[in-house]
């Protein structure tokens, strides 16, 4: 029962990101061709965020049914940061980052996704809707302005957290961000320290 219950929603998150595809897919093409550029623009930027979110889907399928491949390359830190700020689509004044770029061998799209919630969530819970980014070759944080957690780190990275959970913001997001950390040999950890939230991605 389980092993059906399994190959049947492995099915039908293929089927419905396969259907998703194409109308965005046309979606892209038709925007091209509007006169307005700052309309043009923006349809053209909605429709590339929905085709991240459709992989971001297919990732966490990967990552939740344990059929995961690490595609590593040697890269920079500063290429992950990038790729990351454009599927955050946050406005450019909500982040400040202080990165001392250096070279790594890392999967740059599960890193990105990575990056990528730990920045929402920062933004989305803090005061002032704000997220520092601080980044070497040793560490990467992100600190933003806010209440400390409830309880403790493990509590929120359990997959498919219950509604309690999810309703303090946390959850599927941040095991998501353990499972890659862990998946290249990275510790997620926390703590709150004169008002500051920072979730850490150890390196080394």
């Amino acid at each position: 029962h389980i092993n059906n219950q399994t190959k049947s929603k492995d099915l039908f998150m293929r089927n419905m990101m396969h259907e998703l595809k194409t109308p965005i897919t046309k979606a892209m093409f038709i925007a091209e061709t509007l006169e307005d550029e700052k309309k043009r623009d923006i349809l053209q930027r909605a429709f590339h965020r929905m085709d991240d979110i459709i992989k971001e889907l297919a990732m966490v399928e990967k990552l939740t049914s344990n059929n995961t491949f690490v595609y590593k390359e040697l890269t920079s830190f500063f290429r992950i940061y990038k790729k990351t700020v454009e599927i955050t689509m946050l406005n450019a004044d909500q982040i400040t980052s202080k990165i001392n770029d250096f070279k790594l061998n890392a999967d740059t799209a599960m890193l990105s996704v990575a990056l990528k919630n730990l920045i929402d969530n920062a933004i989305k819970f803090s005061s002032d809707k704000h997220a520092f980014i601080h980044a070497n070759m040793h560490r990467v944080d992100v600190i933003s302005t806010g209440e400390p957690l409830k309880f403790n780190l493990e509590y929120y990275t359990e997959p498919f957290s219950q509604e309690e959970k999810r309703s303090d913001g946390f959850g599927l997001g941040l095991y998501i961000v353990k499972t890659i950390a862990n998946l290249h040999d990275y510790r997620l950890i926390y703590k709150h320290q004169k008002g500051q939230n920072i979730f850490s991605i150890l390196i080394d």
